[in-house]
């Protein structure tokens, strides 16, 4: 595998666990706002 393929899936990953997290807080914020 090469370094520039790793980096771009270390890259992808990131990001798709930022706008996970993302959703999670905005999900979480509105739940309180709710409640």
């Amino acid at each position: 595998m090469q370094p520039g393929k790793l980096r771009r899936i270390a890259w992808f990953v990131g990001l798709w666990l930022a706008s996970v997290t993302t959703l999670a807080v905005v999900a979480y914020a509105i739940r309180l706002a709710i409640l």
